[in-house]
């Protein structure tokens, strides 16, 4: 079968999928550049997706090497072309309307179906290439993402992995990573329920730890009650009263006041304070699971705890999530379930 039978028979597949993804798949068109299907431009239609994506029309006209005026002037074409208001402009932001919302879920999943045509059209390969970028937040980052790079590098070594950490979540779009990694909830943003999928890759088992340096100067605690009388490190970014531990001892949970001399509101400087024998801590079993198999820090209780919280991931919304992403969101999974996994010793 020749190259052009091959191309038509990829283009009836996927016009089995959506009439619509056909005809644009019909105008052959790359973007920025102009075809028209009864009014409507393919290229407006790409504009218009990418600025709802990055929630602003200066940061996509960034992406596409224009200027913030071309961006708009495209999108008000495609409004007048719907006789439609697809989007409120705002000084900083834009926002959907109701019509607006419903006209960009189709764009999302439309070209979706062409970023999949094109990378079933050009998979000459299964070997994965190119730069993976991911960004984090510190403690979630350094304790387990960082370790799961490691395994992604091993299994795909013609893969580059670029990873940087904020304190707090700054929108995905903006910093042109492929995927965030956090625990932090975006209920509250619309950018991030418009534009982003979430997906849930496990809970996290918490642990209350303490060096072997700190109890040998201190007589160890032998039931939770006890860490009152204890200088405890605090978290000062832990959900709900950082000064009220649950913790799980002897099959029973227990809400214990704890303090201590020295508060923070990052995770790996709780780690760090705990293994240089500071106090005692409260951690997520995946910063400090090395430390407990080698004996350098001592699981208090014979239990850990699970919290309120869960380690996600976002990336753009498409029906095509990129090989690169799936693999290594797969790689981070399995991290997070021997995790939740572990049960301290007794």
């Amino acid at each position: 079968m020749g190259a052009r039978e091959n191309s038509a028979c990829l283009r009836n597949r996927i016009a089995e999928r959506s009439n619509m993804c056909q005809l644009l798949l019909m105008m052959q068109t790359p973007p920025i550049a102009r075809s028209s299907f009864e009014g409507l431009d393919l290229n407006d239609i790409v504009i218009f997706a990418r600025v709802v994506q990055h929630g602003s029309f200066t940061i996509a006209a960034k992406h596409f090497g224009k200027s913030p005026s071309y961006m708009s002037k495209h999108i008000t074409q495609l409004e007048h072309a719907l006789a439609l208001t697809l989007l409120h402009r705002s000084t900083h932001r834009v926002f959907l309307t109701d019509v607006g919302n419903v006209f960009f879920e189709h764009c999302v999943r439309i070209l979706g179906e062409l970023d999949a045509a094109k990378a079933n059209a050009n998979a000459v390969s299964r070997e994965l290439i190119g730069t993976l970028r991911v960004h984090s937040t510190p403690g979630v980052g350094q304790a387990l993402v960082l370790p799961a790079i490691g395994d992604f590098n091993v299994q795909f070594p013609t893969v580059k992995v670029e990873l940087t950490f904020s304190v707090y979540s700054a929108s995905l779009m903006e910093r042109g990573v492929d995927v965030l990694i956090g625990s932090r909830d975006f209920d509250d943003d619309s950018f991030f329920q418009s534009g982003l999928f979430e997906r849930k890759l496990g809970t996290v088992p918490y642990v209350v730890c303490a060096s072997a340096d700190y109890l040998s100067r201190h007589a160890r605690p032998t039931k939770p009650q006890e860490l009152s009388a204890h200088n405890c490190l605090i978290h000062m970014k832990q959900r709900g009263n950082p000064r009220q531990w649950k913790v799980s001892s002897g099959g029973e949970e227990f809400v214990i006041s704890v303090d201590g001399t020295f508060q923070t509101n990052i995770e790996s400087a709780i780690r760090i304070a705990v293994l240089q024998g500071s106090g005692i801590a409260r951690l997520p079993f995946y910063s400090v699971a090395d430390e407990l198999k080698s004996g350098a820090l001592v699981s208090l209780f014979g239990g850990g705890i699970t919290l309120d919280r869960s380690i996600k991931a976002f990336y753009p919304r498409s029906r095509y999530v990129p090989k690169k992403v799936y693999e290594f969101l797969s790689i981070l999974e399995r991290r997070l379930d021997i995790a939740s996994q572990w049960q301290a010793p007794a």
